[in-house]
């Protein structure tokens, strides 16, 4: 019973989490630093998550203590939120914690202000934060998540949801087969909407097609056969006859010294004198 009761002490009751590091008050209720952190420095609540006291000061400890017994006034200190560490070391971690930190990097970079790590992830990442999340939802910045920009679609916000998707249906792009079937799927720009067309659907990029925008991608593929059949064949026609002629002129030359030789022979036969014809029963001189 009484290691059941340990190990409970060691779980934060917020979030479920093994403690590393007590933050204690007046009311001895212990959570985590992480979560004691995030209601008074991110959230600017002071009191206790357990039974609503407020809380004047918090002490951060390594090992489960009373908080009466603390001689915090020595410690180390973060004034502006009333929060004392026991030693250095816990200092250091808590303000670790508060600093804007890239996890995407082979080694981990650490910036002063969030902004500076938006710029540094815009730049080297090619990754986005959402703007309504930034400002509302109160969490560390190593807790935040990051978007492509196809993920996060535009930077366009919008608190009523006829506005929103009379937005989406002017400014972006949807699938019309996917629409029909009452799926309401949105792309910001036309490349990822072709994406899904080759994707899912049959898309045709051969000729003029390859420029085109919406009337080269067909549900079925016996549609994109016959598109194919009726808009495409002639061009494959034309393209086996040039063929043709390619081989055609490739080859006429050495036909054409054929023809010149055997004109030269017919010309120029050549005289029998010349040549004389040897037979077989010639008699020899004597």
């Amino acid at each position: 019973m009484e290691s059941t009761t340990k190990e409970t002490e060691k779980q934060c009751v917020l979030c479920c989490q093994e403690i590393d590091i007590f933050a204690l008050g007046k009311c001895d209720h212990p959570v985590c630093y992480r979560c004691s952190t995030k209601m008074r420095v991110l959230c600017e609540q002071k009191y206790c998550a357990v039974c609503r006291e407020e809380l004047d000061k918090v002490v951060f400890v390594k090992k489960l203590e009373v908080f009466s017994s603390l001689p915090y006034q020595n410690f180390p200190c973060d004034k502006k939120h009333d929060i004392y560490f026991k030693d250095e070391r816990i200092y250091a971690q808590y303000r670790h914690l508060l600093l804007p930190e890239c996890i995407h990097c082979p080694e981990p970079k650490v910036f002063s202000r969030f902004e500076e790590l938006e710029q540094h992830m815009r730049k080297q990442h090619e990754l986005f934060s959402c703007k309504l999340c930034s400002k509302h939802l109160k969490i560390f910045s190593y807790e935040r998540k990051w978007y492509t920009r196809k993920e996060l679609f535009c930077d366009e916000r919008y608190l009523d949801n006829d506005e929103l998707l009379k937005h989406l249906r002017r400014d972006h792009y949807f699938c019309h087969f996917c629409d029909a079937d009452g799926s309401q799927e949105y792309y910001c720009d036309y490349r990822y909407l072709s994406e899904h067309f080759r994707e899912s659907h049959y898309l045709c990029e051969e000729g003029r097609c390859a420029t085109e925008q919406f009337t080269h991608a067909f549900r079925s593929e016996i549609d994109y056969k016959a598109h194919k059949a009726a808009a495409h064949s002639k061009n494959r026609a034309e393209a086996r006859q040039n063929r043709q002629i390619d081989l055609q002129f490739n080859y006429a030359p050495r036909q054409q010294r054929r023809n010149d030789v055997k004109t030269m022979k017919s010309k120029n036969p050549g005289d029998e004198d010349d040549f004389p014809v040897l037979g077989a029963t010639a008699a020899l001189p004597m």
